[in-house]
C-alpha cells in the first residue's frame, strides 16, 4: 500500500509538469514579444526563491532570438545565460520574467542593481549620461 502511495504521488508530479509548461505559452509569447522589442540595452527580472535576478541584454540577443525560437541570451555581469524554451523550468521561469526597457522608470534602479558587485571593467553602466 505505501508503495502504491509513493508510485502514485510520483506519477501524478510527472503528469502535472507538462501542464505547468502549457500554461506558461502565452505568457511565454508575451516575454518574446516583449523581449523583441525596443533597441538599446534592456534589462529582465527574473523572480526565484531567493529573490529576483537581473540579467541584460542588447540587440544582437534581440535578433538572435528573432531568427531562432528555440531560446533567448541574457547575462549577468560575469557570464552568458542560455534559457531554453525546450526546457521546462526555464519556460516557467521566462513565464514571471519582467522585461524593463530604457527610458521605463525602473530602468535606472536595475541598471545600478545589475553593476553591483561588477568587478569586470568592460561593464558599463546603460544609463544615458547628462551632458
Amino acid at each position: 500500500m505505501r508503495n502504491l502511495v509513493c508510485i502514485a504521488s510520483v506519477g501524478a508530479a510527472l503528469l502535472a509538469a507538462p501542464v505547468r509548461a502549457e500554461d506558461t505559452g502565452p505568457a511565454l509569447e508575451s516575454f518574446r514579444a516583449a523581449y523583441q522589442s525596443g533597441s538599446g540595452l534592456s534589462y529582465v527580472v527574473i523572480p526565484d526563491e531567493k529573490g529576483e535576478r537581473v540579467y541584460r541584454y542588447g540587440d544582437a540577443s534581440r535578433e538572435a532570438a528573432r531568427k531562432d525560437k528555440r531560446g533567448f541570451m541574457l547575462f549577468t555581469c560575469a557570464s552568458p545565460h542560455v534559457f531554453e524554451t525546450d526546457r521546462v523550468s526555464h519556460r516557467v521561469a521566462l513565464a514571471k520574467a519582467k522585461v524593463v526597457h530604457a527610458g521605463e522608470p525602473t530602468f535606472a534602479e536595475l541598471d545600478a542593481r545589475y553593476l553591483i558587485g561588477c568587478k569586470n571593467p568592460f561593464v558599463k553602466s546603460a544609463v544615458p549620461q547628462s551632458k
